[in-house]
């Protein structure tokens, strides 16, 4: 097995670059893409940093500042106006090189960077090429709402599911089929899209602080729906997104949910929101994540809430995660859970048509 940076480095472009990249972008030896480059002689001309910036060490939603990284000039691309790529900092270079690991998930912002750097390549006329690497996730599933016209967003940039199982080369193509630009895939070898980051890869590294372990990923794509509500995820403690909690959390019934245990716990988040409060929660031990659906988990911990009080939930913010704004009225209807789901089995079906031309990988 190699990953898509391994290919490249045997043939690496012999003209100015830049990359777009984080601590993320490393090889299975754990070298630091931008140093290995740097070894064999790349004319890296600057470095994009995205959120959470180069070393993946900042909290979600904080600015990050332009630096250096080995003498290299570090462009911020998550600043306090904007979260773009200016076609004029491609001027001075032929290729942008992308390689982050991807989360697997709509809402995490490296897939809405990697749209905005297709864009402004296409306007330059420079090429892109993405460094492949493996769905973490797994390319065989996919689960969740469909994004609706209308609520496109940097926290769902494009019109695919909250859970889109495909490589983050992979969503490259489909992101471009739109833009046009340049766009070359230096693909993984020996991948096979039905298993799991951790059958190919041996360390994983963070893609981002509140990230740390791949069994947080799993939570992440769906429990990321209950970051519009007054509930913690975990957020500024040694387990984010291993862990939830808020007032009245024990209460909940979660004897229907597969794939997972459930344990009781108390904890005291370091981080917005409920900063400091002793909550009821439950720290999630997944048991198999082949069944595991946390979108499903978290349209239940959503009912739970609601039903304790709707003005748990900042709607504006859950139809932006969701895509639509069809879960407030689904909530309201009280639908069941399961009722939920059917609502987007149709979409998936459709989407997982429509991608099919961009798959890369059996």
């Amino acid at each position: 097995f190699k990953l898509g940076i391994e290919n490249l480095l045997v043939h690496l472009p012999n003209k100015p670059i830049a990359l777009l990249t984080n601590a993320s972008g490393v090889t299975q030896e754990l070298v630091q893409n931008i140093d290995i480059m740097v070894k064999k002689g790349a004319n890296i001309m600057k470095i994009f940093a995205p959120e959470h910036g180069i070393y993946a060490a900042l909290k979600n939603g904080e600015i990050v500042h332009d630096a250096t990284y080995a003498g290299i000039p570090v462009r911020s691309i998550y600043t306090e106006k904007s979260h773009l790529i200016d076609p004029v900092e491609l001027e001075d270079v032929e290729t942008v090189i992308y390689d982050i690991q991807d989360g697997g998930a709509r809402p995490y912002t490296y897939v809405s960077s990697l749209k905005h750097l297709l864009t402004a390549a296409a306007r330059a006329g420079v090429q892109v090429i993405v460094c492949d690497r493996p769905a973490p996730l797994s390319g065989s599933v996919v689960d969740g709402p469909m994004m609706k016209p209308g609520f496109r967003s940097f926290v769902g940039i494009d019109d695919f599911p909250l859970r889109y199982g495909m490589t983050i080369g992979e969503m490259a193509q489909y992101l471009n089929r739109d833009v046009n630009a340049s766009l070359k895939i230096s693909t993984m070898s020996g991948y096979k899209r039905s298993y799991y980051y951790d059958t190919y890869v041996k360390h994983f590294v963070p893609p981002s602080l509140n990230l740390p372990t791949l069994n947080a990923l799993f939570v992440f794509v769906g429990m990321v729906l209950v970051e519009s509500s007054k509930a913690s995820l975990g957020r500024g403690t040694p387990y984010p997104f291993s862990q939830f909690g808020y007032s009245g959390a024990w209460s909940l019934d979660l004897k229907q949910e597969s794939g997972a245990l459930f344990r009781k716990i108390k904890f005291i988040p370091g981080l917005d929101p409920l900063s400091g409060q002793t909550l009821e929660g439950f720290f999630i031990h997944i048991e198999d994540r082949r069944i595991f659906r946390s979108i499903t988990l978290a349209i239940r911990v959503l009912k739970h809430l609601f039903s304790i009080d709707p003005g748990n939930i900042d709607f504006k913010h859950l139809s932006i995660l969701y895509g639509s704004d069809e879960l407030k009225k689904f909530l309201e209807e009280d639908l069941s859970v399961n009722e939920i789901v059917e609502t987007w089995k149709d979409t998936s079906s459709d989407f997982i048509e429509a991608r099919s031309t961009f798959l890369l990988y059996d």
